[in-house]
């Protein structure tokens, strides 16, 4: 039996489990490498000034992704994000391990752990077996072949995981990003990770004194404060 939705654990994954963007990365190492790249310059020069504009990030991120992953095989592109996400797993200072030991204190104490990720699936999926998290649930953004087809982000989180039969309250959730208020704004303890003083504070206007905002460095043990 899996505990109750009232014992549920949500982690974001980029900037709480792994530094950096896992998808980005693949992006910049794998996708765009070698003869891509030149196309990879001009996709970024054209939309960086989209980008500026909050609303029209999805969209670009999503063309940004498309672009990269245009004409290559479905089942090859499963093979080199699943390689991909296991030497990432594997590479020096990329996990954070007060994350890790997090995740691993809820599962000890019985929690429902579930890694909530705008990171698509397949990779996320390789970091997480990687790291010794097999066990680990995750909803995360979907690709078929080259397309994106669910960018889980912002409240798209929150309609993935109620497709899923997770409905809030859940106990915790830990994010690093404004774009998870939704996540949680539905958390009993909502726990901002490695933030700035501009999205403690933003945080803090709408979820009170509730939240709690830890700095989570390499090796360290987590420095907490309210």
């Amino acid at each position: 039996m899996r505990a109750s939705t009232a014992d549920t654990v949500i982690f974001d994954f980029d900037g709480v489990l792994l530094r950096g963007d896992a998808f980005g990365l693949f992006l910049r190492r794998t996708a765009f490498a070698g003869a891509r790249l030149p196309l990879a310059v001009a996709a970024l020069v054209l939309l960086a000034p989209i980008a500026t504009i909050r609303a029209l990030r999805p969209w670009a991120a999503r063309s940004v992704s498309r672009i990269g992953l245009v004409g290559r095989n479905a089942d090859e592109l499963r093979a080199e994000l699943e390689r991909f996400g296991a030497d990432l797993g594997a590479e020096p200072g990329r996990i954070i391990a007060p994350g890790l030991r997090m995740i691993r204190t809820h599962l000890a104490a019985g929690d429902r752990v579930i890694v909530v990720t705008a990171c698509e699936h397949t990779l996320a999926r390789a970091v997480l077996d990687a790291i010794g998290l097999a066990g680990v649930e995750l909803v995360a953004s979907r690709i078929r072949g080259p397309k994106l087809i669910v960018h889980n982000h912002g409240a798209t989180k929150m309609a993935q995981l109620a497709g899923q039969g997770v409905t809030p309250p859940w106990r915790v959730a830990y994010s690093d990003s404004l774009s998870d208020l939704p996540i949680l704004g539905a958390a009993e303890q909502p726990v901002l990770v490695n933030a700035n003083a501009r999205q403690v504070a933003r945080a803090r206007r709408l979820l009170g004194a509730r939240l709690t905002t830890v700095t989570w460095l390499g090796g360290q043990s987590p420095e907490v404060r309210r």
